[in-house]
């Protein structure tokens, strides 16, 4: 005797007129058909969605396009970028000095000595000038660096803001995002939001 498989129900919208809805969701473009408009994206769980020309331009906001350019600050800089979490942006900022190992630095400043002790007196006072102008230092400068992402406004005890760089690929595996990336506000050269290119001045 045969059992009859049933079949679940068909899940019905649970929504109707009056039902408040809201989205919040970050996607990274995959393809754009300029014939027919349809933009291909993936979210952060990396489901491939299809999107409308007509939904990406009139409800999401883009971290690279800009239609104007301002100068600002640095402190104005920092604010812009601290007050807009949650905001699909790029941000261009300087990274944290690397401290030379002990070794490194002796060798560095040695070489040097000897340069300037071996050097004739006419070079030497150019070698002096140029050691004033551009003394030995115990750290490696930062360097320019360009993230597009997000961040939702927390920061840790030092005032650097955690910020998810979407262009990173992400470990499934870590129960924490792995794009997250510390970034000091007050290092900021650039940064775009909400369609505003802000530079420091």
């Amino acid at each position: 005797m045969s059992t009859a498989t049933k079949k679940a129900p068909a899940k019905v919208l649970a929504i109707g007129p009056g039902s408040i809805l809201s989205e919040s969701q970050f996607y990274v473009v995959q393809s754009v058909d300029q014939r027919t408009g349809k933009v291909v994206v993936t979210d952060d769980g990396g489901h491939s969605i299809n999107l409308s020309e007509r939904y990406v331009k009139e409800i999401c906001v883009s971290a690279d396009h800009f239609e104007t350019e301002e100068t600002k600050t640095q402190t104005e800089l920092a604010e812009i970028f601290v007050n807009s979490p949650r905001i699909a942006m790029t941000v261009a900022y300087i990274t944290k000095p690397t401290e030379k190992t002990k070794k490194d630095y002796e060798t560095e400043k040695d070489a040097k000595i000897n340069e300037i002790t071996n050097a004739s007196l006419s070079t030497a006072a150019k070698l002096l000038s140029d050691l004033i102008d551009n003394p030995i230092t115990r750290e490696i400068p930062g360097k320019l660096r360009v993230m597009k992402g997000r961040h939702y406004g927390n920061q840790d005890n030092v005032g650097r803001i955690h910020f998810i760089d979407m262009e990173l690929s992400r470990d499934a595996s870590k129960d924490y995002d792995t794009r997250t990336r510390q970034t000091d506000p007050r290092t900021i050269q650039w940064l775009i939001v909400n369609k505003v290119k802000y530079v420091r001045k």
